[in-house]
């Protein structure tokens, strides 16, 4: 889809997938099941089990696996999740601006979607504690929080982890986290999962997760959610239809990836630190541009409004620049908030980023 949308003479930069060839280990389990002839029903004995482990090694958490469950998709198990966790009507804190499906599962569930603004600080995105305590205490059920973030590519440090937990824990609201991006984290930084922050934390909150950002294989459709011991009615409340909906290639890949990527992902993160770093300088050197940089993933979120793009800066990249990037009002609430605004994929070659950003300058040129 990256690629294929637009005219060839059209650079893509927006939806979230690397440029990149699969890790080795993925194509392998993913051909062996192929040679196999091993398509029926999957059966994911093995992948919670598979994340357990990579979470130990490399996220210093160790979830339970008998509290886990696979399902399609990340947004399968938020949707599992806010079936369980609230009713139609409650309202559901995203931090905006943010990923535009939620958004749409909140409609589709008959949630309301109550904005929580990061703030736009000169040391980078800072999260309003008191703005969320306001929220839940209005009412507000539950937070759909996206760690790291998308798309300010913003990772939560284990104080603010404690905040939030805090604030939930005392107004009985949950959390549903998903860490989707989180095997992309910047070499110099230390991850925490949600429920990894604090008891707290743990007593309220389920973590949705998959390999599709992470080693690139959106596609192959799995994921898994994972709950803690409190909330493990949310995965006993999955039905037997919905866990066979992750594919047999999507299990295969993604306990090989947890297992064993043969340093792939390392390599991976290393490479994003380059393309993160070079658009940070371009950033700092560019009149009319401004971003902070990203602490995990390989999204931004761009500010151009004194670029003299106006309100929808993505249309005149794309009519102009022949670069396709998101849109910012998609991912803001109310719209006006994303107005000037664009999510850029730096997840690519360097050559390639390069050209983006001269076709992002000319493009502010005239």
């Amino acid at each position: 889809m990256k690629w294929s949308r637009y005219p060839p003479d059209v650079l893509p930069a927006w939806v979230a997938e690397l440029d990149f060839p699969l890790a080795p280990a993925v194509l392998e389990a993913v051909r062996g099941v192929l040679d196999a002839q091993d398509l029926g029903y999957a059966e994911p004995g093995g992948l919670a089990e598979a994340f357990a482990g990579w979470a130990a090694r490399c996220q210093g958490w160790r979830p339970d696996p008998a509290l886990a469950c696979p399902v399609a998709d990340v947004m399968a198990g938020l949707e599992a999740a806010l079936r369980v966790l609230t009713e139609p009507g409650d309202g559901i804190v995203l931090l905006t601006p943010a990923y535009p499906p939620f958004f749409a599962l909140l409609e589709h569930l008959r949630r309301i979607a109550v904005s929580w603004p990061l703030l736009d600080r000169p040391q980078g995105w800072m999260v309003d504690l008191q703005r969320l305590d306001d929220a839940l205490r209005e009412g507000a059920r539950a937070v759909l929080l996206c760690h790291p973030h998308n798309p300010t590519g913003r990772v939560l440090n284990l104080g603010e982890l404690a905040a939030i937990s805090e604030i939930v824990d005392s107004r009985g609201a949950y959390v549903i986290s998903d860490e989707v991006h989180a095997p992309l984290l910047a070499s110099d930084l230390t991850f925490t999962p949600y429920a990894a922050g604090s008891a707290s934390a743990a007593a309220h909150c389920v973590t949705v997760t998959s390999i599709s950002k992470g080693w690139n294989v959106p596609g192959l459709k799995c994921a898994l959610l994972q709950s803690q011991p409190a909330t493990a009615r949310v995965v006993t409340a999955v039905p037997q239809y919905e866990r066979l909906r992750a594919s047999v290639p999507g299990v295969a890949a993604s306990i090989a990836a947890w297992t064993d990527d043969g340093g792939w992902l390392d390599e991976l993160r290393q490479h994003l630190d380059h393309t993160r770093a070079a658009l940070a300088g371009w950033v700092r050197r560019t009149p009319g541009v401004r971003a902070h940089p990203g602490q995990a993933g390989y999204l931004a979120w761009l500010d151009l409004r004194d670029a003299g793009l106006g309100d929808d800066p993505a249309r005149l990249l794309l009519e102009r620049g022949r670069l396709a990037v998101n849109p910012g009002h998609t991912f803001a609430l109310p719209a006006e908030q994303g107005r000037g605004r664009v999510r850029f994929n730096h997840g690519t070659s360097l050559p390639l980023l390069h050209e983006a950003l001269r076709r992002v300058e000319r493009t502010i040129e005239g």
